[in-house]
Formats: C-alpha cells, sequence, structure tokens
C-alpha cells in the first residue's frame, strides 16, 4: 500500500536519475562536435607562426636561466635598446617573459634548445624531442613540431616540419630583429631591433592532447556560449521530451499523492510561473557553464581554493548531476501543472489558483480587513496599515508607467465605493447602538442588541454590562424601598404591641375598686412590656450603630471556646425550659481571636438565645469549632420547632422574624446584631437551611 502511495515519486526520481546522468555521460560527444568545428577554422601552425619569435627567445631565456638562475629577461634583451623607444622594448620584452611562464607550466607546448658553442642543452620535457623528425613514436604522441637552427650570425633554418602547409621561407623572413611600430603621439613610424639569436638550435612540440586551460588550447578551443548551446540542445531536449512523457503517462490519482507537486499547485500561477520562468531560464543559460567548466576541467581551480582537488573526479560529476536533476525537475513540474490544469479545470483552477481569481473573490474581504479598525487599538497602528496597503498599491501601478495611471484610477474609483459602504455601514451600526441606549435611558431594561455593529462591537458589550448594571441597581432600590417599609411596620408593630398593653393596664390601674391582687398582677404587666420596649430600643440603637460602622471596638486576645461556654452558662436558663441538651466537637480546648470580648459575647448570647426561641423542645444542638491555618469556624445546629419558609439571606436583615405572624417574643434584630457585630470584627456570618436544620456559621480570624 505504502509503494502505490509514493509509486510516481519513485518513478519521477528514477527518470530524473537516468536523465541526470546521461546528460553528463554526453559531454564527450558534445566536446567531440565543438574540437571538430574549432578544428576547421583555426590551425596550430598559425598559432605557433603568430608567437614563433617569443617561443624562440623564451627558449634561449630558459637555457641561460638554467646556467645563471639570477638572470632577467630585462637584462639579456636590450644590447640593442633605444632610450627613446625603451616602451616598445618593455613591450616585447613582457611578451617573451610571458611565453617563458607558459614553457614553465609544461602544459601543451614542450622544448628543447642546445647552444652549439657551449654545448649545453636544456628541455622542458623528459622525450628526446630534439630527435622527433626520425622517431615515429614520438610522432604519434606529439601532433605538431618543428626545428630551427639559428648560424653564428642568426640567420634561422627551418630543418624539419611535418607541415607542408608551412611557408619555410615566409618563417625565415620573420627573424629580420626588427619590428616596425606606428607611433600615434608622433605619428611616425618606429622601428625596434632585437638582439640576434645565434648559434643555437630549437625544437617546439605541441602535444596530442590540449589542456583547455592553456592558451594555446583556449586558442584552439575557443569555445563559444553558442557553440554550447548549439551541439548540447540535442541532448537536453531529448531528456527534458522523456521526463515529460513520463509524468504525463503517470495516472493522475499516483501524481496526486505526492506532497511536493501538491504543494507545488497550491502556489499561485503569478508567483508559479515568475519562480519557473526565473529558475528554467538562469539554469539553461547555466548549462553551457556547466559544460564548459567540466571540459575545461576549470572546476579545478575552485576546488584548489578550498583545497579539495582531491575528491575532484568525483565532486564534478555530482555538481553536475544535481544541477541537472533540479533542472530537468522543472519540467516534470510543467508536465504535472499541464495534466493538472486539464485535470482539474481551466475556469475552477482560475478562481483557485491564479491571483486574479483570488484577488476577485477576496478583494472585498481583503479591503474590510484593511480599512476594519476597532476602537481600542492603537491609532498609530490602524493608520500604519492602511498606509502601508495603500504604499503596496501605488507601488504596483508605478511599475506600469504611463498605463499606471489607469490602474490607479480603477484603484481610486474602488477605494471610493468601499470607504462610502464602510461609512454607511458605521452610521448603521451608531444610530443602532444610539436606539438601544434612548431606549435604557427610558427604562426598558429588555432592550438587546442582538446584530454586529461593527466598530461599536466593544460598546455593545459595555451597553449590556450597562444594562445589568442598571436593572440590579432598580432591583437593588426596590427591595431597599420595600424593605424599608417592611421594617417600618415592623417596628410599629413590634414598638406598638407593647406599648398599647403598657396604656391599657395604665388606664385599668386607675380604678380604685381594684383587689391588690388585680393591681400586682398589671404591675407586673407592665414591667415585663416596659422591659421589652427598652430592649426593643435598645437593640435598635445598637444595630444602627453598628450598620453605620460609628462603633468602638476594644480588641484584646480571648479564648474563643471560654467565651462560648460563658454565653451558654447564661443563657442555660432558658435552654433548660425546652429541654434542648448541647452537643461539642472541638479539636482543641483553646482557641485565640483578637476580637471585642463584649461585642463577641453579644453575638453568642444571641445565637444561644435565638436557639432557646425556635428549636424544637427536647431535641440536641450542636456546636461544631474548627480549627483552621488562618481562622476559627464556630457552626450552630438545631431542629427548628415550625417549618422554615423564610429566606437563609432575608432572615438577618433587621426586624425579619421567621415566625411571620410576629406572636413570639422575638423582635427580629438578633440575627442582624449578629452579622453586624461579626463583620464589623472582620469575619463572616452566614445562615444555612436543610429541611427543619437550622444552621449559623460564624468565622472569625486567629491571631497573628
Amino acid at each position: 500500500m505504502k509503494i502505490k502511495k509514493h509509486i510516481a515519486s519513485i518513478i519521477i526520481l528514477i527518470t530524473l536519475i537516468i536523465t541526470s546522468i546521461g546528460t553528463y555521460l554526453c559531454y564527450p560527444f558534445i566536446n567531440q562536435a565543438i574540437q571538430k568545428s574549432n578544428f576547421e577554422s583555426r590551425d596550430i601552425s598559425d598559432y605557433m607562426s603568430s608567437y614563433l619569435i617569443e617561443y624562440s627567445y623564451a627558449s634561449d631565456f630558459l637555457l641561460k636561466e638554467s646556467q645563471d638562475p639570477s638572470a632577467s629577461i630585462y637584462d639579456y634583451y636590450q644590447s640593442s635598446q633605444d632610450e627613446t623607444n625603451a616602451d616598445y622594448y618593455y613591450d616585447f620584452q613582457s611578451a617573451v617573459e610571458d611565453k617563458v611562464n607558459e614553457l614553465h607550466q609544461k602544459e601543451d607546448i614542450f622544448f628543447h634548445i642546445t647552444d652549439h658553442q657551449s654545448q649545453k642543452q636544456f628541455s622542458n620535457t623528459n622525450d628526446p624531442i630534439s630527435q622527433i623528425s626520425q622517431n615515429k613514436d614520438l610522432q604519434d604522441k606529439y601532433q605538431w613540431y618543428m626545428q630551427i637552427e639559428f648560424d653564428n650570425k642568426g640567420v634561422p633554418k627551418v630543418t624539419h616540419t611535418n607541415d607542408e602547409h608551412i611557408n619555410i621561407y615566409s618563417l625565415e623572413s620573420l627573424f629580420s630583429y626588427n619590428t616596425t611600430f606606428y607611433d600615434d603621439y608622433s605619428q611616425e613610424d618606429i622601428t625596434i631591433r632585437y638582439q640576434p639569436l645565434q648559434n643555437i638550435t630549437i625544437t617546439l612540440a605541441v602535444s596530442d592532447q590540449l589542456h583547455m586551460t592553456s592558451q594555446i588550447g583556449s586558442y584552439l578551443m575557443n569555445i563559444s556560449r553558442s557553440q554550447l548551446y548549439l551541439y548540447s540542445l540535442p541532448y537536453i531536449f531529448t531528456a527534458i521530451v522523456v521526463c515529460c512523457i513520463v509524468t504525463l503517462c503517470i495516472p493522475m490519482k499516483y501524481l496526486e499523492q505526492s506532497r511536493f507537486l501538491s504543494f507545488v499547485m497550491r502556489i499561485k500561477f503569478a508567483f508559479l510561473a515568475i519562480i519557473w520562468g526565473t529558475l528554467a531560464i538562469m539554469m539553461y543559460a547555466g548549462t553551457a557553464i556547466m559544460i564548459a567548466g567540466t571540459i575545461q576541467d576549470q572546476f579545478q581551480y575552485i576546488y584548489q581554493q578550498f583545497a579539495i582537488e582531491a575528491i575532484g573526479p568525483y565532486l564534478t560529476p555530482a555538481i553536475n548531476i544535481a544541477y541537472y536533476f533540479i533542472f530537468y525537475l522543472l519540467f516534470i513540474i510543467l508536465a504535472y501543472f499541464i495534466k493538472y490544469l486539464f485535470h482539474k479545470g481551466i475556469k475552477k483552477y482560475f478562481w483557485e489558483n491564479t491571483c486574479l481569481g483570488w484577488l476577485i473573490t477576496h478583494g472585498h474581504q481583503i479591503m474590510n480587513k484593511v480599512i476594519d479598525f476597532d476602537l481600542d487599538d492603537s491609532l498609530n497602528k490602524t493608520v500604519l496599515k492602511i498606509v502601508l496597503f495603500n504604499l503596496l498599491i501605488i507601488a504596483g501601478c508605478s511599475i506600469f508607467f504611463v498605463f499606471g495611471i489607469f490602474f490607479a484610477v480603477i484603484y481610486s474609483i474602488i477605494i471610493f465605493i468601499l470607504i462610502r459602504k464602510k461609512f454607511q455601514d458605521i452610521q448603521n451600526d451608531y444610530h443602532t447602538l444610539l436606539k438601544a441606549t434612548q431606549q435604557l435611558s427610558n427604562g426598558h431594561f429588555d432592550v438587546q442588541i442582538n446584530q454586529d455593529i461593527g466598530i461599536f462591537n466593544p460598546l455593545k458589550d459595555e451597553f449590556v454590562h450597562i444594562k445589568d448594571g442598571f436593572e440590579k441597581a432598580v432591583k437593588e432600590e426596590v427591595k431597599s424601598q420595600r424593605m424599608k417599609t417592611e421594617l417600618i411596620s415592623n417596628v410599629s408593630h413590634d414598638l406598638k404591641t407593647p406599648l398599647t398593653s403598657i396604656i391599657t393596664y395604665v388606664d385599668l390601674l386607675k380604678n380604685n375598686n381594684l383587689s391588690s391582687d388585680d393591681r400586682q398582677h398589671y404591675l407586673d404587666i407592665l414591667e415585663r412590656n416596659s422591659l421589652r420596649l427598652k430592649n426593643l430600643i435598645e437593640d435598635l440603637f445598637e444595630v444602627s450603630k453598628a450598620n453605620s460602622g460609628d462603633v468602638k471596638l476594644n480588641l484584646v486576645d480571648i479564648d474563643i471556646i471560654s467565651l462560648i461556654k460563658q454565653s451558654q452558662l447564661e443563657c442555660q436558663d432558658n435552654l433548660d425550659e425546652k429541654s434542648l441538651s448541647m452537643k461539642w466537637n472541638s479539636s482543641q480546648d483553646k482557641m485565640m481571636c483578637h476580637l471585642d470580648s463584649s461585642k463577641t459575647y453579644r453575638i453568642f448570647e444571641n445565637l444561644f438565645m435565638n436557639i432557646s426561641k425556635y428549636a424544637l423542645p427536647h431535641t440536641r444542638v450542636y456546636i461544631d469549632i474548627h480549627d483552621h491555618d488562618d481562622h476559627v469556624e464556630i457552626i450552630f445546629k438545631n431542629i427548628s420547632e415550625e417549618e422554615m419558609t423564610f429566606n437563609e439571606n432575608e432572615i438577618v436583615e433587621r426586624f425579619v422574624q421567621g415566625d411571620k405572624s410576629r406572636n413570639t417574643h422575638g423582635s427580629g434584630l438578633g440575627l442582624a446584631i449578629v452579622k453586624s457585630f461579626t463583620e464589623l470584627q472582620g469575619g463572616q456570618f452566614k445562615v444555612e437551611l436543610d429541611g427543619d436544620l437550622f444552621k449559623t456559621i460564624v468565622i472569625f480570624p486567629k491571631c497573628s
């Protein structure tokens, strides 16, 4: 299954390797064609005849240098020098020096020189080329040779050559030892004379295999770019055709599984065409450089710079094969593109894979993103985004020179239409938000903004918060007014009841016919109601002061467990009346808190009194004390005598009683005082209801 998935990639890879290696192996055929063409137009004799004087003097100098290593060309050949024509003599000496360096390299031209006077000999080869005219093997090794003998007067004689086309007499006339130049400065012909060569025989021979980097090799093998393209084109074109045919023959279902080809096809056509065209042109132009560099062994000089000439014979083929691998891969992509185009459809490809189609379908969204902005964002960032986008468009229009004006006009029209529409949308969104705000200001809290209002969306979120805040504030105000009404009603009821009783019994006491027992009974009732009225008024003042914060606290370190037990003992008589048994649960015997002892005592006293009033008789009351790292939690739990129909949050408000008929002895201020005094000391107080289980929780911070 995996092989089928990658079969297209494997076939393409094998094809690229075969065609790349095949192209490299065709280099010898390209070289032969170029050599045949150049040999037909250029001749060795022409080159050697042109530089025969320089090679002769260079051979003579090398003989002298072998005897005297400190010899200098500029010292030997100036006996006939005229100071007036020094520059021309210098040019001649430089030309001889150039040939000396060439003969030193021992690449293609070899010499042998014999001094008949001193019988000294010198050569740059181990072959006896002075005997080449009689040695058939040497003649096969060297494709051209010549032997020149100079007598004691410097007259040359060409004794041997294998080239019948050479005019011996014209060669001998070269050694007149003078040259005439036209001087542009003096506008006269100037003749300079060289020091003659005497009593020597020089043999020159050209190797059968020429180095393309040598001077004579470059002359005979002067490869032009046009020749490289001309003679390499059939081989490269054949490889391209093979790659394209193989790609077109592979079924599309296998080609589509190639990740590389799929990635390439996702590139927009304009960018793909630019990249493909640029690479194809550059790499085809580079084929001439690769072929010339390989044939003429020019890469060796690059390897020498990095000291890797030892791996040159392996590196050069690898570079060529890799180069053609990439080059032919471009045509694999081209063939797949053609197949992909017909497989997908030109119309569909245009809309999905071309820049123009993409701009048509997504241009409106892009423009909206450019001109859209968020009022919460930095103004500089928004302005910079719009300016940079316009800069890119203007730069793009300027590329088309005169036609850029036409594109700029079209762009301006599009910008006008889009900006006009954008401002209309902003205006509509503004009116939507304004209308909702007006409705909210008129007290319509059910107003909602469900639609998208663009740049005002952050304000829409804040509008929802404001609406919720107003609605909550109104509800709190209504609740506060209701509680104030209930407070006044409850206070009036709780004050009116004992006060009415007091007035009634005072009137009854005015009767002189009352018995002593009745009078005493009436006085007891008056005393009880007056004390109740006094306690009610005191509690009211106390809770009011606590809520206003006008209470001075005397904070000391107290043992919270001992204080609870003391409060229980003070209320024990009331607890015993209902036969309530206390169950303590504490992990420690002592817990210290920094509190006001009197206010804290009042908290626990009120809780015990509340239990004695409303707990079911003959039940157990649980007191759990939990010691935490930074606070102490005290929990009172009892079973309610009556069904609890009140709200656990409202029960701690002032003058709120669990008994709605208010027939009990409570004032509705006990839990309110507990809550106020607890919070005043940095604690927390809450009530929890679970069926008939009434639970009060007091939390105090521990001592530091």
